[in-house]
C-alpha cells in the first residue's frame, strides 16, 4: 500500500521559501502531573493564529512526543512491556524532568 500525501486544510500548497509563514523553535518542559491525552499546546501559545505543522523531538529521556492537531495537545508515549506499539504515559505521571524541543510553522 502506498502513502497518501495531502495538504492540511489550514496550510498553503507551496514548497520553498516560507513567504509569510513564521516558525519558532521552542523547548517545552512538562509538569509533575501528566494529563491523559496530552498537555494543551495551542497555536496562540506559540505566537501563531494558525499552526501548519509541529515537529517534536524528545531530548534524551526515552519518551516519544507527538502533537495532536485536532485536540491541540502535546502527548508523550513510551515503550510498554506488552511489546505492542507505544503506550501513552499514564495519567498523573511525574514528567517534570521531560523536555521536548519543537519546530513549528504557522501564520
Amino acid at each position: 500500500m502506498a502513502l497518501t500525501i495531502s495538504t492540511p486544510s489550514n496550510a498553503m500548497d507551496v514548497a520553498g521559501v516560507p513567504g509569510n509563514n513564521k516558525y519558532v523553535i521552542k523547548r517545552i518542559l512538562f509538569d509533575s502531573s501528566y494529563a491523559t491525552g496530552g498537555e494543551s499546546l495551542t497555536a496562540t501559545q506559540l505566537g501563531f493564529d494558525s499552526l501548519h505543522i509541529l515537529l517534536a523531538s524528545s531530548e534524551d529521556n526515552g519518551y516519544v512526543a507527538q502533537y495532536d492537531y485536532s485536540g491541540e495537545k502535546l502527548a508523550l508515549y513510551e515503550a510498554g512491556a506488552d511489546g505492542a506499539a507505544l503506550d501513552e504515559v499514564a495519567n498523573t505521571t511525574d514528567v517534570s524532568a521531560v523536555y521536548v524541543r519543537i519546530l513549528a510553522f504557522g501564520v
